[in-house]
């Protein structure tokens, strides 16, 4: 018996100002992102989803929502604080031009365990990490979908296959893209596959 977590980015951003908006709110689907979520939404369309969690920022859950209107069954949205962006208070509303020379980003990206961040690394592999443990043993069987953000899912994506997290700065996950982790019944990694939908 197989568990299947589905980590969904969410659809791009409408983001005039071209901003790191972290977990500001204000921020919801480009046009662009709302079709990216259709294209989602069809490539789960034949599969047997029984739930869909969700960070609960704009843009997340309404990737969501686009998402379960292509299923074949009504499917229950579950907003969890768990999926939501990392902490970036720290570099949050920085144009996206400087970010790379924010110190606390950089300590951010260089060093999993920086005490000059709210959230390093660390804490979001492990974060990530105890939530897809717990959707694992509360969906056994199941085939489930998480609309996150592109940090959490690459933190827990090194976290899983036990790959150091200093990767992460060098890893990248498209808008819409879906990152798939079959578990088995110990809710121990079996295979792993990244998908970006054209």
């Amino acid at each position: 018996m197989t568990t299947t977590i589905y980590f969904v980015r969410h659809g791009q951003v409408d983001n005039p100002g071209k901003i790191a908006y972290g977990r500001m709110s204000g921020f919801h689907l480009s046009q662009a992102g709302k079709e990216q979520a259709a294209k989602t939404g069809k490539y789960f369309k034949d599969k047997n989803i029984s739930r869909i969690y969700t960070s609960p920022l704009e843009r997340t859950f309404e990737t969501a929502n686009i998402i379960s209107d292509y299923l074949k069954k009504t499917v229950r949205i579950v907003h969890k604080y768990e999926l939501i962006e990392i902490d970036a208070h720290k570099w949050q509303s920085l144009p996206l031009s400087e970010l790379f020379q924010n110190k606390y980003f950089e300590s951010f990206v260089n060093d999993e365990n920086s005490v000059e961040v709210g959230e390093n690394l660390s804490v979001l592999a492990s974060r990530l990490e105890n939530f897809a443990m717990k959707v694992c043993g509360e969906h056994k069987g199941e085939e489930v979908i998480c609309v996150s953000h592109e940090y959490p899912i690459l933190a827990v994506r090194l976290k899983l296959e036990g790959k150091p997290l200093k990767l992460l700065k060098n890893s990248y996950a498209e808008t819409a893209s879906i990152t798939t982790f079959v578990l088995n019944e110990n809710c121990k990694i079996r295979e792993v596959t990244y998908t970006e939908l054209q």
